[in-house]
């Protein structure tokens, strides 16, 4: 049973959650807008060890931002550490924020290393604290509703998933240790929990064997590019899983123009001619690169926001197959195509939703840190495999509720 702190609110409380976000770089600015005015949620303080980071929140927020996490950990007005540190990082400020008796929200991938992910899960159960995988695909209401749809039997059992991804990942700004796999960095560690994630969710969760190829294929930088697995799960099902982040081709013109923030794209993404990326960027670079890939407010405003896209994903089943459609999902069967509507992205709120149920229910959150340790489990193996040219087989894989 969960052991509360005396300043977290017992299940059943009603009291929004208070969050301290760690990390204040490109990651957090994606976090941040969830705490906009009328949120549930109680944004407190940030932590960051780089000074122009410091006043560029605490400018725009109003809020103070202390130069390290142990110092946010201390706070007593607190109930969540929201990590948005580097990889290498998240397993020692999630075990800091336990031991001070405080939820975590960790980004992804979860960790590094799969005894770093044990470390993690380890705090969290013996502080009584709760342990949140973050910024997953599967919080959004297209993947949930193909779930819902796959679970409720209509369609038989699901034989097949095919999920493919190209963008310019490795065309964007990104500090050293992004484009560095002893630090987390390369498209496998960083893109592929995402894809991993979508189709173990879809799939049931059971990962038995992987067989995977992932490469370097730009010479300008010594870290993976693209990679391709084929997943078997426990009952038979399969997944096909492609990426590819040289930039030289958008999947957008695949998906009707709709990308991950669920507004059509338009500027940078029609990669209109320009050099080439050669090497890492500095941290200026880094944010600059990330406001140039903004939706602006004008965009917002005049703009039809759709359900969000993370490339393309087809699930075959026994009597049917899923896909997204522009509004939603469509369903092919015997009968025809269906088009069924689901709504938008609510944006990185799920995560605090999903937190603040599960308090509020007594119960794990989904998904948490085991999901997120065999999410990583099969991202390693991926290149275990490509590494050793034969398959792996899996060994901390759990199911989807």
């Amino acid at each position: 049973m969960l052991q509360q702190k005396d300043n977290i609110a017992p299940p059943g409380a009603q009291r929004a959650l208070r969050v301290g976000v760690a990390g204040l770089g490109v990651a957090a600015s994606q976090i941040l807008p969830s705490f906009k005015e009328g949120s549930p949620f109680e944004l407190v303080a940030g932590a960051d060890t780089q000074s122009e980071a410091r006043e560029a929140f605490s400018a725009t927020y109003d809020r103070p931002a202390l130069g390290s996490v142990e110092e946010l950990c201390a706070r007593p007005d607190i109930d969540v550490i929201w990590i948005s540190t580097p990889n290498t990082l998240h397993a020692d400020h999630t075990v800091a924020a336990a031991r001070a008796g405080k939820h975590v929200i960790c980004e992804k991938p979860m960790a590094v290393t799969l005894a770093e992910c044990d470390r993690m899960i380890t705090a969290a159960q013996e502080n009584g604290v709760l342990l949140l995988q973050g910024h997953s695909k599967i919080y959004q209401p297209p993947m949930r509703m193909m779930r819902q749809i796959l679970k409720s039997g209509r369609l038989g059992r699901v034989i097949q998933i095919q999920s493919s991804n190209f963008n310019d990942w490795l065309q964007r700004p990104r500090l050293a240790p992004e484009l560095d796999t002893k630090f987390g960095g390369g498209i496998v560690y960083r893109q592929g929990p995402h894809m991993v994630d979508i189709v173990r969710f879809l799939g049931g969760g059971m990962v038995k064997r992987v067989v995977g190829v992932a490469g370097k294929a730009d010479k300008n930088f010594d870290t993976f590019g693209h990679f391709s697995a084929l997943l078997e799960f426990e009952d038979g099902a399969a997944a096909s899983l492609c990426f590819n982040g040289y930039g030289f081709f958008d999947v957008t013109e695949l998906t009707w123009d709709i990308g991950e923030s669920g507004y059509l794209q338009t500027g940078g993404r029609r990669f209109p001619r320009k050099p080439r990326l050669t090497g890492p960027a500095d941290p200026r670079g880094k944010v600059l690169g990330a406001e140039e890939r903004k939706v602006s407010p004008d965009e917002r405003s005049k703009g039809t926001r759709h359900p969000p896209f993370f490339g393309l994903t087809v699930v075959a089943c026994e009597h049917g197959v899923i896909r997204q459609s522009p509004t939603g999902l469509f369903v092919y069967t015997e009968d025809g195509r269906e088009e069924i509507a689901c709504p938008p992205s609510g944006g990185r709120t799920a995560e605090l939703t999903e937190l603040s149920a599960a308090l509020e229910e007594g119960r794990a959150p989904f998904p948490d840190g085991r999901w997120g340790k065999a999410t990583l489990e099969v991202c390693l193996e991926i290149m275990s495999s490509s590494a050793e040219g034969r398959g792996r087989d899996l060994r901390f894989q759990i199911a989807a509720p």
